[in-house]
């Protein structure tokens, strides 16, 4: 009976002498080690940030003063990625992908279409019984991204990146009281820039972090329409 004991337990004591070393930890995300079709050959090659979502507040600056909409003008950036990592470090990585945004700015003002083919805004007169406004904006675009990281499982990480891509709708929408009944418009606006660009900073630690995005054109082409230049703060999290 002693011999089976120490036959059965005998394996398990080699092993933890061999890897005593080795902690186990939660992994920072799911499919950590997977890499597309098969998984990780190197289990200490990991992937990161490979898909993200991203909460926002989404505000801008221009004609517009910055921190003006209204607390919850909440928008959502979904974006796959494949981490390009190289051989000899692991510190600096490369991320290229996919990804939508939405953008959502609720706030006092109307956007409305002038008959210059441009995009105007107004604050609606007090008599006109507001429920609310908002700017709603479409984006795809593709990431490039360039990713500094500490090493080890606890990693701090910076990421700096840039995006391209297109708007194809922004919406201006709006809800009124009108005779005791509730009266709903949506218009589509007729001057928008079609092709877009931002650049975008995340900070944060794991799975986690802060992230700062800038659009630096003007979100209506036309000199006649209003100038504003959106950016958005929130936090960002890797699912893996």
């Amino acid at each position: 009976m002693r011999l089976i004991v120490i036959l059965f337990f005998l394996p398990m004591f080699l092993h933890a002498q061999q890897d005593e070393n080795l902690v186990s930890r939660e992994r920072p995300g799911l499919f950590w080690f997977f890499n597309g079709n098969k998984p990780i050959q190197d289990a200490d090659y990991r992937k990161y940030d490979r898909c993200i979502f991203e909460a926002t507040y989404n505000t801008w600056i221009g004609d517009i003063n910055p921190f003006e909409n209204k607390w919850n003008s909440i928008g959502y950036h979904i974006s796959l990625n494949k981490d390009i990592q190289l051989k000899s470090t692991e510190r600096v990585t490369f991320g290229l992908g996919f990804g939508y945004s939405y953008l959502n700015h609720n706030l006092d003002r109307v956007f409305f279409n002038t008959q210059h083919e441009s995009v105007d805004t107004e604050y609606p007169s007090p008599n006109d019984s507001l429920i609310f406004s908002k700017l709603t904006i479409h984006q795809f675009y593709v990431p490039f991204e360039l990713r500094l990281k500490s090493l080890g499982w606890r990693h701090v990480k910076l990421i700096l990146g840039t995006r391209l891509g297109i708007q194809p709708a922004i919406f201006s929408k709006t809800k009124y009281w009108e005779d005791e009944n509730e009266k709903y418009f949506e218009n589509k606006m007729q001057d928008m820039r079609w092709f877009y660009t931002s650049v975008y900073c995340r900070l944060g630690i794991r799975n986690w972090s802060l992230i700062g995005i800038f659009h630096p054109l003007s979100l209506f082409p036309s000199e006649q329409s209003v100038r504003l230049m959106p950016f958005q703060l929130g936090v960002s999290l890797s699912l893996f």
